[in-house]
């Protein structure tokens, strides 16, 4: 696996997310990685390398934190509706968060770049080292988790109120990274 630094973390995270979009990365403190994963939900924690984050609300304002935050009322609870996919899956479904409804036909020249696509989201998720545990709320995953996730069904446990929410949660034994998009409509 290839060594990433702050320069390809950025360049990948800006290819991959833009507005309305959530990437957000922090220490992983709790042998349960949950409370940690909703302490980078909510901003309460920093990157602990001080790479940069994608968080910014649809209609491009900053990301709000607090209850009126798309993740405001988001329990550690709440995880129990994810469900673990391996490595393969969950840079799949970093692809997909570029289509407004989470799908790989929906994103313009999918074809000619998906090779393109696929690789950005390796690097992101190749920070968080071989050992790293991964997980979703896309419900296809539920029942297969080495499903294809480029061409899965479009069913989400949501984590907010949006029309849909769709992500992926990065585990590591250090840190904890959070990549979500929102559908709003």
């Amino acid at each position: 696996m290839t060594q990433i630094d702050a320069t390809s973390w950025n360049r990948s995270l800006s290819a991959l997310f833009g507005e309305g979009m959530f990437a957000a990365v922090g220490e992983r403190r709790h042998d349960d990685w949950r409370p940690d994963a909703l302490d980078v939900m909510q901003l309460r924690t920093a990157d602990p390398r001080g790479w940069s984050k994608a968080a910014t609300a649809p209609g491009g304002a900053d990301y709000a934190t607090g209850p009126d935050s798309p993740f405001g009322a988001v329990t550690p609870e709440d995880f129990r509706r994810t469900f673990s996919v391996p490595r393969r899956s969950a840079a799949h479904i970093l692809v997909t968060l570029q289509d407004e409804w989470f799908q790989a036909e929906g994103i313009p020249d999918f074809d000619a770049r998906e090779a393109e696509l696929t690789s950005t989201a390796r690097t992101i998720l190749g920070r968080f080292g071989e050992d790293a545990l991964f997980f979703t709320n896309a419900a296809t995953a539920r029942e297969n988790p080495h499903t294809d996730m480029f061409r899965r069904e479009g069913a989400y446990e949501g984590f907010t109120s949006h029309a849909m929410d769709c992500g992926v949660i990065a585990v590591s034994a250090k840190e904890v990274g959070i990549f979500w998009g929102f559908t709003i409509d």
